[in-house]
């Protein structure tokens, strides 16, 4: 079993290499706008992955200096941060709205990857 810091550098890692690869694989393709559309994707899903990470880690280890008002003001703005991040690329980037999409899914299946790598690599008990 692998530590919770050492999955999410993991995690973050997996979702940084894909994000990368993906953007430039589009920006070759489809042209740079989509490749900026991806990344932009691929950002926002990390931004969102690490207050997701925060806020469960704060509401989980919550002691009397952590109030539940900010836990919960954090997960709100999380909430809140997906859609109006979407909707500025769509404004500003609105011929790449499936490659920011896509930029946003790839990041996020890093976790995935990871599950999976740890579930080879694991011996059966």
């Amino acid at each position: 079993m692998i530590s919770s810091g050492k999955f999410e550098r993991r995690v973050f890692w997996i979702g940084g290499w894909l994000v990368a690869a993906g953007s430039l694989t589009t920006g070759l393709v489809f042209g740079w706008n989509y490749g900026a559309s991806f990344l932009a994707g691929g950002l926002l899903s990390a931004i969102n992955l690490r207050l997701l990470i925060r806020t469960v880690n704060s509401a989980l280890a919550r002691s009397s200096r952590i109030s539940s008002i900010r836990i919960a003001a954090v997960y709100i703005f999380r909430l809140l941060l997906i859609p109006l991040c979407l909707y500025a690329i769509m404004h500003f980037f609105f011929f790449g709205i499936i490659a920011a999409t896509a930029g946003f899914v790839v990041f996020s299946s890093g976790i995935l990857l990871e599950g999976i790598f740890e579930a080879v690599k694991s011996s059966p008990k």
